[in-house]
């Protein structure tokens, strides 16, 4: 039994070392250069573990999505741990979501890069991953007291936080927002908290 437990416990850790050198991996290379070879070289492990755990690199994207390496908002921690929340408390939730999402992104360029690659190639087993996650978050919280269509609500500004924090690695300003300074960013969060506290139907 004992035996049995730190096979698992190694395996978790050979998984995470894995999920890791994907970021790592797109950081330094790009993702274009994302492969079994190059991954498998970046954690140090054997690439058969990798089509062992994973099964192919389809399958760990996905899981590089669910893992929290992708964004903290999208790991299966984050979700497990949103409490069940009274009607009065689910705007709160709705904006700490969108708020550490977005700085998620802001701080991970490698998720910047994933998903212009996304976006450029039309490839949808990330955003499948994403769907698949989102849905499950969204349901947690529940809809906002006032507003029926919280997936809507919720697509929009997920929308709007993409295509800004893609913008900072090509430009420095949308409009007169400074998209290299905190003040910027802070703008942008007072709306999105303005947003979420006036949604009506």
């Amino acid at each position: 039994m004992k035996i049995d437990k730190v096979k698992k416990r190694d395996r978790e850790r050979t998984k995470s070392k894995i999920l890791r050198a994907v970021g790592e991996v797109i950081e330094q290379y790009g993702t274009e250069k994302v492969g079994v070879n190059l991954i498998a070289r970046t954690a140090g492990v054997n690439k058969v573990l990798i089509y062992r755990y994973f099964e192919s690199v389809d399958g760990l994207m996905e899981q590089y999505v669910q893992s929290g390496e992708y964004t903290s908002t999208l790991g299966t921690e984050y979700v497990d741990n949103i409490p069940p929340l009274e009607s009065s408390n689910r705007a709160e939730a709705l904006t700490d979501l969108m708020l550490t999402f977005l700085n998620d992104l802001r701080q991970r360029k490698a998720t910047r890069d994933l998903l212009r690659w996304e976006i450029g190639t039309g490839k949808t087993i990330l955003s499948d991953a994403r769907n698949k996650m989102a849905r499950q978050i969204v349901d947690k919280i529940g809809d906002l007291p006032d507003y029926s269509d919280t997936n809507a609500l919720v697509a929009f500004l997920s929308a709007g936080i993409y295509f800004l924090t893609i913008s900072t690695d090509y430009r420095e300003e949308m409009l007169d927002v400074d998209l290299h300074s905190d003040e910027g960013w802070q703008r942008i969060e007072t709306l999105i908290k303005k947003i979420i506290k006036n949604a009506r139907d």
